[in-house]
């Protein structure tokens, strides 16, 4: 047969080459993904605020729907979902490759030996396999990741394996039972040939070609399976809570980015039509789907009474590129792949375990950053993340909730030079001050990180020894301009409870642009985290009943109002100031907010201070308290886009 005519058989297979193609890519991401990502995973992407030919002003708030800049949109949080898929296909794949790895070797030998050889061993493999296969995979799959918790990343992929076997067994001995029926085997037994001998090489060669067919196939359900696993809440990427200063905001399934741990928040987000998050789903079934038509592929090509056949030879060298890149693959994970960082939830759990028969709050070598923690049990505050050396000289970050003994994250580091500072480490003051510590982190990276983002300022916690009176501390700390220049006063914790306190210390730090005792707006109730939260909606009503503050721009805030209807200003007075007068502009109906729609309105500030507003949108009425921060006097809880075309004032009141 001539090499144009098994070229065209081979092109009559679109399954095989489809397949093919998609299994080399899907490699290939896990294998350079990281590298070639356009984004950090982890990076939050803020509110765009365009001003419009026709006057009106356009939100682009997260989730965000596929354009020029996100090939793949962005999921909740802001976070590129192109980059995220991208980068979390090296664990992904991995899990995946080694759990189907496992669960084959698991099948074809039980398959093989027990259909070859049978008696009451092959009885006990059937009684077993129908046991197993008695209980749903999902249902099975979740038990076994439950009670191998402990063993981490090995006891999930060993949960994913155990539950498949049965299937693989069973096609394996009713196949080695066909072949050694067929007369060629009785032949070659009748001529004395030994049975190892019939196995490797008569056998080999009739039910060889279908492994290949039987390993596409399992790839695809193991990834199913971890896919399914991630819509229940249980995937390897860990799971914490995005925390502010004051108190959980919301729950965040995992910043290490895995597939299956981006679906774990799909319930939540499917019921409110925010139909940006569903795209990494739909990637996952078509790498699914792409397994699927490389296994179909490689039954049509490797079948004697198909069309689509294709020469032992040809079909030999594609078996031996994908056994060549899935090799390629498994060295790629390891050395582009494997470096200091994230690791699992399982082993940060297993981790943390063990850790806390030596470590606890307190200890003379831990060193604790909170952002937040109340309610002490047992000298523990509630959530707190400590930073140690191990005895294998790494650097640990591990984040407790609760006091028990379950890391909701754990993260690995060469070195102290590793650590990204987005969360700053400090010393018990029985050994070092705080001084040095946050001098350090500046220098090895946090002041570069706080040049990009100038708008972080930390909350610093100073751990304890249990036996001595905790004291208080006062941190310092410049994020503008790194440790040479004038130092801003950021808050004050007890040091044993994690809580803030005010009447233990004096003198009390004071806010860069401290509320007057008589304006009753409080700082703790409105939080601007990196997008406009739904603090304005709740069915027809407005919500916004507490006082709280929002950041002045020269002299406009933005202001978004819910209901239905064009909003009005029926009053407007600032307290410090009874000539200054307010104006609402831009008032618009219908303003499309995270795919709700919205009345909408900019209220226009001559002068900061705390104002006493109230507007109206339809037969409601809101009546509220705001004090106004000029621009450099924000706190960190209360970031927002800049207004186009509006100079900040500078925070110069004393």
């Amino acid at each position: 047969m001539s090499g144009r005519h098994e070229l065209r058989r081979l092109l009559a297979n679109p399954a095989l080459i489809i397949g093919l193609i998609g299994t080399l890519a899907l490699l290939g991401m896990g294998v350079w993904g990281a590298v070639i990502a356009p984004y950090d995973p982890n990076a939050n992407l803020s509110m765009v605020i365009k001003h419009l030919p026709d006057g009106t002003i356009s939100f682009k708030v997260p989730p965000t729907f596929p354009d020029s800049d996100h090939v793949f949109g962005t999921d909740a949080l802001g976070r590129d979902q192109w980059s995220r898929l991208l980068t979390g296909a090296w664990l992904s794949l991995s899990i995946v490759v080694a759990a189907a790895v496992l669960r084959l070797g698991i099948g074809f030998s039980l398959g093989i030996t027990s259909g070859w050889y049978g008696g009451p061993f092959a009885r006990l493999v059937r009684i077993v396999a129908a046991g197993i296969t008695a209980v749903p995979q999902l249902l099975l799959a979740i038990l076994l990741v439950l009670v191998t918790r402990p063993l981490g990343v090995a006891g999930f992929i060993a949960s994913l394996a155990l539950v498949g076997w049965p299937e693989i067994t069973e096609y394996l001995r009713a196949e080695v039972l066909r072949a050694k029926a067929q007369p060629f085997m009785e032949a070659a037994r009748s001529t004395g040939v030994p049975g190892r001998r019939l196995i490797t090489t008569h056998l080999a060669a009739t039910v060889g070609p279908q492994l290949l067919t039987v390993a596409a196939l399992e790839t695809g359900a193991v990834l199913l399976l971890l896919a399914e696993l991630g819509l229940v809440g249980l995937f390897l990427a860990g799971a914490t809570f995005l925390v502010g200063d004051f108190g959980p905001v919301g729950p965040l399934k995992g910043l290490v980015p895995e597939w299956g741990q981006m679906l774990g928040g799909l319930q939540f987000y499917a019921i409110t039509a925010e139909l940006p998050t569903l795209i990494p789903a739909m990637f996952v079934v078509l790498a699914s789907a792409t397994f699927a038509l490389l296994a179909d592929g490689l039954r049509a090509a490797s079948d004697p009474f198909s069309s689509r056949r294709v020469l032992p030879g040809t079909f030999g060298v594609v078996s031996k590129v994908l056994v060549g890149a899935l090799c390629f693959s498994a060295v790629g994970f390891i050395s582009v792949n494997v470096r200091p960082g994230a690791i699992s939830m399982e082993e940060g759990r297993s981790l943390a375990a063990k850790t806390a028969e030596t470590t606890w709050p307190g200890s003379e070598f831990v060193a604790g950053v909170a952002r937040y923690s109340s309610g002490a049990r047992d000298d523990r505050p509630e959530r707190l993340t400590y930073y140690f050396r191990s005895d294998r000289n790494e650097v640990l970050r591990i984040s407790f909730i609760k006091a028990d003994r379950l890391a909701v994250e754990v993260r690995r580091y060469e070195s102290e030079d590793e650590i990204d500072f987005t969360l700053l480490k400090a010393l018990p003051a029985n050994l070092l001050s705080y001084d040095g510590p946050l001098r350090q982190a500046e220098q090895n990276g946090g002041f570069v990180y706080r040049q990009r983002q100038p708008n972080y300022l930390v909350r610093v916690i100073l751990t304890w020894p249990n036996d001595r009176e905790a004291p208080v501390y006062e941190v310092t700390y410049n994020p503008l301009t790194g440790p040479q220049g004038n130092p801003l006063r950021v808050s004050c914790f007890d040091a044993k409870t994690g809580e803030a306190v005010d009447s233990h210390v004096a003198p009390r730090v004071a806010a860069p642009w401290p509320i007057p005792p008589d304006c009753t707006a409080a700082r703790t109730v409105f939080r601007q985290l990196d997008r406009f939260q739904g603090y304005f909606v709740q069915g027809g009503t407005l919500s916004v009943g507490s006082p709280f503050n929002l950041n002045y721009q020269g002299d406009n805030f933005i202001q978004m109002i819910g209901g239905q209807g064009t909003p009005r200003l029926e009053a407007a007075a600032n307290m410090e100031n009874a000539s200054a007068r307010a104006e609402l502009v831009n008032a618009q109906p219908n303003a499309s907010v995270a795919g709700q729609s919205l009345s909408f309105a900019t209220l226009r500030l001559p002068v900061p201070g705390c104002w006493k507003v109230r507007i109206s949108v339809g037969t409601v009425a809101l009546d509220y308290t705001l004090y106004a921060y000029p621009w450099d006097c924000r706190p960190q809880h209360e970031r927002f886009a800049p207004v186009p075309g509006v100079t900040p004032l500078p925070c110069t009141k004393t």
